[in-house]
């Protein structure tokens, strides 16, 4: 009797803790609200606006280069060039950017690699060959999976040029249509956003940064002063590792809210949500156990718990069992709604559909399942694998 009493307290007492900590979470959301509120367009012309380079690595990207390049071309920016890397497509991709160099309407270049070098990965040399190509002040780096408003570079380029900005990375939307999408994506974004708080990131003397090779916009004369890719050739999150030498070097890193400018869709199946968000947070942690053991904790605790008590309860009650004790399951039911509540409001910030949260429960067993395979990789250093290759 002792023991199922001194149960019931830690129970209780544990739901209330959860119930503060997601209390906790609103004043943070409306926090991350008023200090990162996105860049808003600029639809004003620059006046001797320098030349930018947007360069766009393509690895078998036939699905997404046409949609990307038709928002590129559509830029307010006046003074600008693109150059598209193909790395080695075995798919339509070359056909197609032959066709859009006689579509586009500004300087537009396509170059082909057939081989890896050893010692690289494949996204770091397509950037490092393109930048030796490109004529611009500033490079611009976005993915082909990107879509970009019509005054995505003039705004990004007044950000850097009125902050005195060398090193610009930027978030995106994100876009969720499949079902795994809708109930992993969201808690994963705010998860990497709640860890990695953006008044640290953007902290000159912090040496932490958070960086989106999405959109990189970066002073060519800094690019090559930190040696370019090179300096990061054998890196799987070359963004992060090239934010934080420029940090390292003195230079100015800014992580900023890019939502109303350009929008991707990361991962469209749950087994590219897996490969995808564990190459990501391994090397966000640094393949460090501790950090990675950590984070899995807080989903047990924080997300899956309450969830958990509720159903146990819930059964107790069903099977008459003298286990059962209603003050805990009113309590735990109350928390689940809660925690769903402050999901819902959240999801609708991300613009995803809010009534997902509903399956918050899942999406942190999905969350805990890839970050358990992170925690595997690191414990026996296992090689990364993005888009067919393994690295290490």
């Amino acid at each position: 009797m002792a023991a199922i009493l001194s149960f019931n307290f830690l129970a209780s007492a544990s739901l209330i803790w959860i119930f503060a900590v997601w209390i906790k979470r609103i004043f943070w959301m409306r926090h991350f609200r008023e200090f990162n509120a996105p860049l808003k367009p600029s639809t004003s012309i620059l006046s001797n606006a320098p030349k930018v380079t947007v360069i766009v690595p393509a690895k078998n990207e036939e699905k997404n280069i046409p949609n990307c390049l038709y928002h590129l071309f559509g830029q307010n920016y006046p003074n600008y060039e693109i150059i598209v890397v193909d790395d080695r497509s075995e798919d339509r991709t070359p056909h197609l950017l032959e066709n859009f160099k006689k579509l586009s309407p500004v300087p537009f270049k396509v170059i082909r690699i057939e081989k890896l070098p050893e010692g690289w990965t494949g996204k770091n040399h397509g950037m490092f060959v393109a930048s030796k190509a490109a004529t611009g002040d500033w490079l611009l780096y976005t993915d082909a999976d990107t879509t970009h408003q019509p005054e995505s570079v003039s705004t990004a380029m007044r950000a850097v040029l009125e902050g005195n900005i060398d090193f610009l990375t930027l978030a995106p939307e994100t876009e969720c249509r499949s079902f795994w999408e809708k109930t992993v994506q969201p808690l994963a974004v705010s998860s990497l956003a709640l860890w990695f708080n953006s008044n640290r990131v953007n902290d000159d003397k912090n040496p932490a940064v958070l960086a989106n090779g999405q959109y990189i916009l970066i002073k060519k004369e800094v690019y090559e002063r930190l040696g370019g890719n090179e300096s990061v050739k054998n890196q799987v999150i070359e963004d992060v590792e090239f934010a934080k030498l420029a940090r390292a070097k003195g230079f100015r890193v800014r992580f900023l809210n890019g939502t109303k400018l350009y929008a991707t869709r990361m991962y469209s199946s749950l087994n590219e949500i897996k490969t995808g968000w564990t190459r990501i947070f391994t090397h966000l942690f640094n393949k460090n156990t501790s950090a990675i053991l950590h984070k899995i904790v807080l989903f047990l605790f924080f997300s899956l718990w309450p969830f958990v008590l509720c159903a146990t309860e819930k059964l107790f009650w069903l099977k008459h069992s003298s286990h059962f004790n209603p003050q805990l399951l009113i309590l735990s039911a109350a928390v689940c709604l809660w925690i769903i509540l402050i999901r819902f409001f959240g999801n609708r910030l991300l613009k995803c559909n809010p009534w997902y949260a509903f399956l918050h429960p899942l999406g942190s067993l999905v969350m805990i399942w890839i970050l358990s395979i992170c925690l595997f990789r690191s414990l026996f250093n296992l090689p990364s694998v993005w888009k067919g290759q393994y690295y290490r």
